[in-house]
This record gives structure tokens, sequence and C-alpha cells, in this order.
């Protein structure tokens, strides 16, 4: 729902400079409900280990250039071609299986490293997290609509019926020309959700059945609406802090309807296991598709929708989509066996055997959290694969949900200490 124009001389910075990539995400609806406290709601989102929640998800590019990361890795064709391209959704996961797809290629890039002379990046615990952040977030950089194929949907959509563009259409709503002024479409999506209920009552009225949007369906009208702009007047939207997001969350009562916690609650809808996963494309026309059965609810319980400004609805966009950035629980048991299974008893101390070659977990002080693990397992990644060369000990690779169980394992070394 933004268009950024990215230069890297240090940082990524908004609406300024000489690469331009359209990022579009559109309308998401919420679901306003009376139920428990905002307090017993608050502790709620704390369980769901939102603590690694960005103020601004942008703020990890700094890293990525000053890092030197960008000398090999472009996003969205920016950048280096040594590496993949970050920006196109290979890195829309976890924090710890981010972190894991880092580990794996790590001997790959020390060496990419070492042949360019280069040194290799070491990061404090908060870096770690501010950069691991800004590569989920480049997953969310979506191509720009196609305004051939929205000029397409909005006949199909029948938007022309109460809706004009150019002076031609209908006028049981509002014209929609004053829209292409946006270059986000972080204001539609306000005016979707504020005006929602009135539309879908005036749709009723006409005998016009409610469009639903699928895939690229939202990006390619707003795409359309966008090409009737005739002045050179463009309003950007800042990119939405997931972390005030979450504050939003519970404060707009959302959560008393909607779980956003891994193992979910049977009573209330599940975001983090159905609505919430894939592009922001998905979550928006879900979102979208499901308002008329959320202000069924609403209008049960007595409850009228609340507006929402365009700040508000940009940092609970940007909360809902670092909703799969936080990891599930690891277990600690499992994490046992990746660490037998990886051979890390060769070098590292643990309680069962193993010779103290390496760190010995349970007394270590940078090992209290996973980011703290995550952040020395790749400071130490070099060292570690010459002393792995030595012993004839093969590099371990990560699959989906070890690192977690992993790092559990490490933390639950320490006894609580």
């Amino acid at each position: 729902s933004w268009v950024w124009s990215f230069t890297f001389s240090g940082a990524w910075r908004c609406m300024g400079g000489s690469v331009k990539i359209s990022v579009i995400f559109i309308a998401l609806t919420l679901l306003l409900a009376a139920a428990p406290s905002v307090a017993d709601n608050a502790a709620a989102a704390a369980d769901s280990g939102s603590a690694i929640l960005p103020g601004n998800p942008l703020e990890g590019s700094q890293l990525f250039s000053a890092k030197g990361c960008l000398r090999c890795h472009a996003i969205n064709s920016v950048g280096g071609v040594g590496g993949p391209d970050l920006g196109q959704g290979i890195l829309k996961r976890s924090l710890l299986d981010i972190a894991g797809v880092m580990w794996n290629h790590s001997p790959g890039m020390a060496h990419v490293i070492e042949e360019r002379r280069a040194e290799r990046p070491l990061f404090k615990a908060p870096e770690m997290a501010s950069l691991l952040a800004f590569l989920y977030y480049s997953g969310s950089l979506e191509a720009p609509g196609d305004a051939a194929v929205g000029e397409r949907l909005f006949r199909e959509k029948q938007c022309q019926i109460c809706h004009s563009l150019g002076g031609k259409g209908g006028k049981h709503g509002p014209a929609l020309d004053s829209y292409s002024k946006y270059a986000s479409p972080i204001y539609l999506s306000v005016g979707l959700w504020n005006r929602g209920k009135t539309m879908a009552g005036v749709m009723e009225v006409l005998g016009i059945s409610r469009p639903t949007f699928e895939k690229n369906n939202i990006p390619d009208l707003f795409a359309y609406i966008r090409s009737f702009g005739r002045s050179v007047e463009r309003v950007y939207a800042q990119p939405g802090s997931p972390r005030n997001g979450e504050k939003l969350f519970v404060q707009k009562r959302c959560i008393e309807c909607h779980s956003v916690t891994p193992q979910g609650d049977p009573t209330r809808a599940n975001l983090r296991a159905r609505l919430i996963k894939g592009s922001l494309m998905t979550i928006a026309g879900a979102m979208w598709n499901h308002g008329p059965k959320m202000w069924a609810d609403m209008a049960r319980r007595g409850i009228a929708p609340s507006s929402l400004s365009a700040e508000e609805m940009s940092d609970i966009i940007g909360y809902l989509y670092f909703l799969q950035f936080i990891d599930p629980a690891g277990v600690a048991e499992r994490g046992r066996v990746v660490f037998q299974e990886k051979r890390c008893a060769k070098c590292h101390l643990a309680p069962e055997k193993g010779a103290a070659q390496g760190a010995d977990f349970a007394k270590s002080d940078k090992l209290k959290t996973q980011l703290e693990v995550v952040t020395e397992m790749w400071n130490h990644a070099s060292t570690m694969e010459e002393k792995m060369l030595k012993e004839s000990v093969e590099w371990p690779v990560f699959r989906g949900g070890e690192m977690a169980d992993l790092v559990a394992y490490l933390i639950s070394l320490r006894g609580g200490k």
C-alpha cells in the first residue's frame, strides 16, 4: 500500500531516490466487539511473543547497506547479483527460520566475502532483530498492479454502477478520481473500512452482488484508479509500525474476537493460522471477503465498527503482516535431539557428554534469549566452520522448526540462570 523510492546510500529512504518499487497493501477490516478488559487483552497480546515486533520495519535497511549485504544481495533488483534477490519472498518466514537460512548458507557467504577481501559483518542482538525484521518485510514488496487488468475488473465487479471515474459511472457512491493522487492504497483501504457497512447496504438495495477479491485483484484495481490522475500531487503514507499496531489491536478490541497465538482459541478466529498467511494482498482480499460475516457478528453484539485513520490502518496492517514473523515456541526436548543429530556436542559441552572446545551454553551470559543465540551463532560461524573442518564434522543444515527447537534447548540449559 505504499509506493517507495529506495536509495541505498546507507539507508532506505521513503519517497526519495532513484529506484521506485510499487508496493500495494490494501483493505483490511477488523472485528471490534465487547469482551474482557483492555488490561487482560494486553496480557494476551504479550503472550504472543511480540517482543520482536519492530517499531519501523524499514529500520534494518540501514544495516543491510552498512554491513555490506547489498554488495551481494538485491531487494527487487536493487543491489548486487552475487546472491539471491531477497525481495522475492524467499525470506517470508519466521525470525528463527530466517536465522536458520542465514546459518545454512554461512559457509558459502563466508567464501564469497573472503574472495572479495571484505570483512564478515558482525551484529549485536538488537541489530540482528532489526535486520531479520527488514528481510521479512522485504517479502511484502509486491509488483505494481496492472491498470489494464484493473479496468476489466472494474467492470466485472460492477464498481461503475456506484462509482465514477473520469466523469463516467454511477453516483450512488463517491467519484474515485480523487484517489488517484494517493501513492498509497492505504487511503483507499481506510475508505473501504470506514464506509464498508454503508456500501454493503447500498449494494443490497441495488441488487448488486458484493464483489470478492482474489490474488492481485486489489492492486490491479488501484492501478486503474490511479491511471485517471492528472495532478502531479502525490500523497504518501509512512510504513506501518507493527509495534504500534499491536497496541491498537488491543485498544480497538480486535483481540476480543481474533486470536493471534499459534495454538489459537476455539472461541475466536485464529488470524495466525488462517487469514494472515501469504502476501498482504491475500490478507486484504480475505478480510474484505469476510466483511459481511464480521458486520453480522458486530450487529448481534450491538456494536458499531469504529473509524480508523490512515496511520492507524497502516499500523494495524503492519502488525497483522508480522504475525507470521513470530515463531511458535520451540520444544526443548526436540531441540536436544537436534543438538545430538547435528553433532553440536562434538565441540560444545552439554549435560550428556562432549568436550568444552566451544562455548558452555549453560554458563554463557550471551545466550539468554532467542536473538542472543542466533546472533552469537552468526558471529562465530567462521570459527565454528574451521573447527568442523578439523573435526571432519559436516556443516549442519536446519530445516523448518529445527532452529526454534534447538534455541529452546540451549536456553533451557541455563536452568533459569
